[in-house]
C-alpha cells in the first residue's frame, strides 16, 4: 500500500528529536502537532515527497460529537487520506483501519468529512496524509452536543502577577497562540515547565490582562499545560 510508505516517514519523524528543525509546531509529525480549534477555517498545503504529512491536534470533551470536513482547493491525480488520531499518539500507523476515524483512505474524492462521537476528553490529532504532489486544500472542524463534564486536573503550580509580554510567530499567530507567554517575570515557552497556553481564548484574556495592567493567576497542570485564568484586580 502507498499509505503504509507514508505512514513510515510520519513513524521516522516521530522518532527524530522534537525542535529539531523547528522552533514551533510544523505538523509533521505527533510531536510538532500544530493546534487548531472549531470553526477555524485551515488553508495549507501537502505533498507527497516534500511534505507527506500535516497533523493537527484540538482538545476534545466528552460528550462531543466533532467533526472534520476537508476540500481541495487545486492539485491533480488526488491520492490523500484524512485521519483522526487518539490522544496519545506518538507514531504513525501502517493501516487506516487502526485510527479512530477517516474521511477517506487514500481516496480520489475532493472532499473527505468524518464525525466521531467523543467517549474520552483527550487532545486528538487530525491527520492528513498525502501521496500526491502539491494539494492546496480547506480544514475545518467543528463540535456538537453539550460536553459532559469532567473534573479539571489538579493544579501543581500557578504563575502568578502582571502580564510582562506575549510573543507571537506568523506560524502560531494564525491560529490565535502566543509562542511564549511571560508573568511575573516567570516564562511560560515550549522548552520550559509551563507550557504556552493551548487555547485562544486564554491567549486573548492574557491580552487584555496586559492591556488593563491587572494582575493574573495561570494555573497549569503536572504536563505543565495551563488550564485555569484567574484575573486579579491591583
Amino acid at each position: 500500500m502507498k499509505l503504509r510508505s507514508t505512514l513510515s516517514a510520519v513513524l521516522l519523524a516521530t522518532l527524530l528529536p522534537i525542535g529539531a528543525f523547528a522552533q514551533g509546531p510544523d505538523g509533521k509529525d505527533y510531536g510538532n502537532a500544530i493546534p487548531i480549534y472549531f470553526d477555524q477555517t485551515v488553508t495549507d498545503i501537502v505533498d507527497g515527497k516534500t511534505n507527506p504529512a500535516q497533523i493537527y491536534k484540538i482538545a476534545l470533551a466528552k460528550g462531543q460529537s466533532f467533526s472534520v470536513t476537508l476540500k481541495a482547493i487545486s492539485g491533480s491525480n488526488l491520492n490523500w487520506t484524512l485521519l483522526l488520531a487518539a490522544p496519545g499518539t506518538k507514531v504513525g500507523f501502517q493501516y487506516c483501519s487502526q485510527f479512530l476515524a477517516q474521511g477517506g483512505c487514500e481516496t480520489s474524492s475532493p472532499t473527505q468529512t468524518f464525525t466521531y462521537q467523543v467517549a474520552t476528553a483527550g487532545t486528538y490529532f487530525v491527520t492528513l496524509l498525502a501521496n500526491s504532489p502539491g494539494i492546496s486544500y480547506q480544514l475545518k472542524a467543528t463540535a456538537t452536543g453539550t460536553p459532559i463534564a469532567v473534573p479539571n486536573p489538579t493544579s501543581v503550580g500557578c504563575l502568578s502577577g502582571r502580564v510582562d509580554s506575549l510573543t507571537y510567530s506568523l506560524q502560531l499567530i494564525a491560529v490565535g497562540l502566543a509562542d511564549e507567554v511571560s508573568i511575573g517575570s516567570q516564562r511560560a515557552c515550549a522548552s520550559c515547565t509551563v507550557k504556552p497556553p493551548l487555547y485562544p481564548e486564554i491567549v486573548n484574556r492574557l491580552e487584555n490582562a496586559l492591556r488593563s495592567k491587572v494582575n493574573v493567576e495561570a494555573c497549569y497542570d503536572s504536563a505543565g499545560n495551563i488550564f485555569q485564568i484567574k484575573l486579579v484586580t491591583p
